[in-house]
């Protein structure tokens, strides 16, 4: 495995690690170290363009997808561990889970970051591309 693959996958491994511990934190932990006041919604949307945005980086260096599969993979995946997040919430003291708003901002999150990502490779492909004849 190349370095860059190796080192996509770990940011995709460190970021699932990242929201695990921040979903294990009771609600005063994490208003402790929302030091931006940012609104909940926000927070996840952020968190998961992330993982989006990550995780669709992996999957592109490390498959023949196209593009669109990677992208569609990367929503469905991210959206999964959104899920899971909020239910591993429901067991975390002081923190609601399963909260349906904060999931959709999750599967947003992931799907900006996903459309990102592909957009970013969609140009650098175009610059390696011979510009077509003029007629």
């Amino acid at each position: 495995m190349s370095r860059f693959r190796l080192g996509a996958w770990s940011t995709v491994a460190a970021w699932v690690l990242t929201i695990f511990i921040l979903s294990s934190l009771s609600g005063s932990q994490v208003e402790h170290l929302n030091v931006f006041r940012l609104w909940d919604k926000a927070a996840h949307f952020i968190a998961f363009a992330g993982g989006g945005f990550v995780l669709g980086l992996a999957l592109r260096v490390s498959t023949a997808w196209s593009p669109k599969k990677v992208t569609l993979v990367t929503i469905a995946v991210i959206s999964l561990f959104g899920a899971t997040d909020e239910w591993h919430q429901l067991y975390t003291p002081q923190r609601s889970g399963a909260d349906r708003a904060d999931w959709l901002a999750d599967t947003f999150g992931a799907a900006v970051g996903a459309l990102l990502i592909a957009s970013i490779y969609a140009r650098y492909q175009r610059k390696d591309c011979p510009a077509p004849p003029s007629d």
